[in-house]
């Protein structure tokens, strides 16, 4: 998703620096950006949005009123669910260690039960 910030960079939006009543979500990719414009929109969320290059990359901004911020994340989080990728690319890997998973509880749950 976007530029991760804030104090452990796990969000990509954080407080605006100069005015406190509005929160700032940024994001990386134009597609993102496209998605949070229209879920804003679609909520009825008034937003400034700005698109500013740093290191070479541009880093697409919206401005959102603190009063709207509820609804702003719930949209960033649409964001997240319609661009997010698999941790493990690999899907035979993938399912293969939730197997191995399932057989190790099921091998724990077994021992429990035997003592």
């Amino acid at each position: 998703m976007g530029k991760r910030i804030g104090v452990l960079g796990l969000v990509n939006y954080r407080t605006h620096p100069t005015n406190k009543n509005y929160t700032v979500f940024n994001f990386v990719t134009k597609e993102q950006a496209d998605i949070f414009e229209n879920e804003l929109i679609q909520r009825k969320i008034w937003f400034e949005k700005d698109v500013e290059e740093h290191n070479n990359d541009l880093i697409y901004l919206f401005a959102v009123k603190q009063s709207d911020d509820g609804k702003a994340k719930l949209a960033n989080y649409v964001v997240s669910g319609k661009t997010r990728n698999f941790m493990i690319k690999n899907v035979v890997f993938r399912y293969a260690l939730v197997i191995f998973f399932i057989a190790i509880i099921t091998l724990a749950v077994i021992g429990y039960n035997q003592r």
